[in-house]
This record gives structure tokens, sequence and C-alpha cells, in this order.
């Protein structure tokens, strides 16, 4: 299928399964206004939305590092969502400590996603989660929206593949990853 100028398009980025993606499979620093440019491909922007859980860090570098990451993916054309990484501490009966962290924004993706059906034509979804498979199911069956999915290819559901209208490979965008450098490190996580 052939993209439209006049589509409308909704990216929504799942910045932690984003964030694992790249650590696990890809080299460098990944460019997210390029990012953003190749899911909106030359169709018309109706709102980017990133999802981001953060850590709580007493450090004032890491939390300036945080807001200016924030800040660019701002000027990027993103919207940011943020919220805190829970953490949980338990004790075992056996008086062993136990730590688990909870921060994920799948609950509050797929919210956003049908608050938005009436106004857009296409959604990208860039996350391999298999968790979004029903929304995408209803919001194509009853909605009548088309939904891509830009992912690590070797970090997808097989049931999002078989679900989605279009899956691009994270590493099939061309000038996505930049290679580290110093200061780039900082600005673009």
């Amino acid at each position: 299928m052939e993209n439209r100028s006049d589509e409308r398009v909704a990216v929504f980025v799942d910045g932690a399964n984003l964030y694992h993606s790249i650590k696990s499979y890809y080299g460098g620093v990944l460019d997210y206004g390029r990012l953003l440019e190749a899911a909106v491909a030359g169709r018309r922007l109706l709102r980017a939305t990133f999802y981001l859980v953060e850590k709580q860090e007493a450090d004032e570098q890491v939390a300036s590092s945080t807001r200016s990451f924030v800040y660019n993916l701002n000027r990027f054309g993103y919207k940011v969502r943020s919220k805190p990484l829970t953490v949980h501490e338990t004790t075992t009966p056996s008086g062993e400590r136990v730590v688990s962290h909870k921060g994920d924004w799948d609950v509050g993706i797929v919210v956003d996603m049908i608050r938005l059906a009436d106004h857009a034509d296409t959604y990208v979804l860039v996350s391999g989660d298999g968790d979004y498979v029903e929304v995408i199911d209803y919001l194509q069956s009853e909605r009548g929206l088309r939904v891509e999915v830009i992912s690590a290819a070797q970090c997808t559901a097989q049931a999002l593949f078989d679900v989605c209208d279009r899956h691009t490979d994270l590493g099939e965008i061309p000038d996505l990853f930049r290679e580290r450098g110093p200061l780039r490190d900082l600005q673009a996580r």
C-alpha cells in the first residue's frame, strides 16, 4: 500500500521496549528525529507520543541528562509522557531481600490509542511487545485503522507480526543509528 500525504498518522513509542531492543541488538545511538520521520513516511503527523519510564536518580548529572533527553524528544516533535519506575522491596521468610521493578506504559498506550481512534487513519506502534495484539485487532476490525509496527525483528512477538498491516525492522531504516560519541551518548540515550 502506498502512503498518501493526506493520511493522518499517530505514532506511539514504547520507550522501555525500544531501549531494551537497541541495547540488545544494535550498536550506536538511535536518531529519534529519523525514527519519527521514518514512521510518518511523508504522511500528515497527527501526534507522536513517546512513553518514558524514569528511574528516579538522586544524582543531579543523571537527572540533567534525562531532562536533556526529554527536551530533545520534544524538539523532534514527540509529546513525552513520563512516569517513575516503581521499586518494590520485600523480604522472604528466610530474611532474603528481594527487589523488583515495575515500569511500563502498556495500559497507558492502549488507552491513548483508543482515545485517538476517531482522529487518525493509521497508527505506527514502535514496540515488539505482544501485549498490544488485542488492541491492534480491535482498532483494525472495529475502528477501520491501519496499524504498522516498527521494532527489532529479533525480539518482536510473532503475534504482533501476524496482526500488523506492515512491519519495519529498526535495522532496515537508513541512517537510524549514529556511532557512539562522547557527547552524543548523553544527549540521545
